[in-house]
């Protein structure tokens, strides 16, 4: 069966992987296939990175699947 998920970090809640979202994704082209979207408009290398840190953090702690 097809599983997707989406996880959304936003800035200003960086360094707290228990903001990070997470809800029902869409499907990639393929599936066992990761897509990054992220609007970077006025985000530094090292914010970005933190948000992704998050994510990882989320994931790590969380269930799998985690919906």
């Amino acid at each position: 069966m097809a599983f997707q998920v989406k996880f959304t970090a936003q800035r200003g809640k960086a360094n707290n992987p228990a903001q990070v979202t997470v809800a029902a994704g869409t499907s990639e082209a393929q599936s066992d296939t990761i897509g990054l979207n992220a609007d970077v408009t006025n985000l530094s290398k090292g914010e970005f990175l933190t948000m992704i840190d998050d994510v990882k953090a989320r994931i790590e702690k969380g269930l799998w699947p985690p919906i």
